[in-house]
């Protein structure tokens, strides 16, 4: 989607994806994280999401990414923070108190300071087209530049019929998941489950079924493995079988 079309969404306060509550799978699977106090948690296409608030009652140091610098003022007015602003990375950031956030495109964004541990995506990948130079496969590709192997997410997507309805927010199944991240990631399906009812906008819009997936994504360094490898075959002369298939177990929990 266009920058434009987001950008009035919010000066219309068209932001029917806002939740006025904690997202109920971050508070239900954070703990599966074993996050510390202090640790860096990155919120891509944050928008002005109370799970940021939450995330920094949980001894969390918060780094957002928004489009939208009305939507960021309107997150340090409900947090009732008065914000610095200044220029990094070509970016305005706003900080003040755990909340550091970088108004701009997040295709633009060239560095993430810090050591992010955790990712927190409920509303980036789904926002997105599959292809083009702003979708869901770029999106990937961006994230994987921006942060190392180690670093995990919380991915929370939708799966409905889009010959019913197109997005945003996109269909986004399981399929397309392992897709996008089985290379160099680990993948654990946490929660599957049809919430049709408790999303009236989409049964108005002709679907008679709406899956959210949450999912844990753990990624892992696949040139790492092939090293390993390597240096074992130098050390025997060979590979010992039992290594030659070594690698994550990339795709766990309910599976069809």
């Amino acid at each position: 989607m266009e920058q434009e079309y987001w950008l009035q969404r919010w000066e219309d306060n068209r932001t029917g994806w806002h939740l006025p509550n904690v997202h109920p799978l971050l508070e239900q699977y954070f703990h599966r994280f074993n996050l510390q106090q202090g640790d860096q948690v990155f919120v891509p296409f944050c928008g002005k999401s109370l799970d940021m608030a939450w995330l920094a009652q949980q001894g969390m140091q918060v780094i957002g990414n928004e489009l939208s610098g009305r939507a960021i003022e309107q997150f340090f007015n409900a947090q009732r923070l008065e914000p610095e602003q200044t220029v990094r990375n070509g970016m305005i950031c706003w900080q003040a108190g755990p909340f550091t956030f970088y108004e701009g495109d997040f295709f633009d964004l060239q560095h993430v300071p810090g050591e992010v541990k955790f990712i927190y995506d409920r509303a980036a990948l789904i926002s997105l087209p599959k292809e083009g130079e702003r979708g869901r496969k770029a999106y990937v590709k961006k994230m994987r530049m921006l942060f190392p192997a180690g670093v995990q997410t919380l991915l929370i997507t939708l799966d409905y019929d889009q010959q019913i309805m197109n997005g945003p927010p996109f269909s986004v199944g399981y399929e397309e998941v392992v897709w996008q991240y089985a290379y160099d990631h680990v993948i654990e399906f946490l929660f599957e489950g049809d919430i049709l009812d408790q999303e009236p906008k989409f049964r108005e819009r002709g679907l008679s079924k709406l899956t959210e997936w949450g999912i844990k994504l753990t990624r892992y360094d696949p040139g790492a493995l092939r090293s390993g490898r390597s240096r074992l075959r130098r050390l025997f002369g060979f590979t010992p079988r039992f290594l030659t298939s070594l690698r994550p177990s990339t795709i766990t929990g309910r599976w069809r």
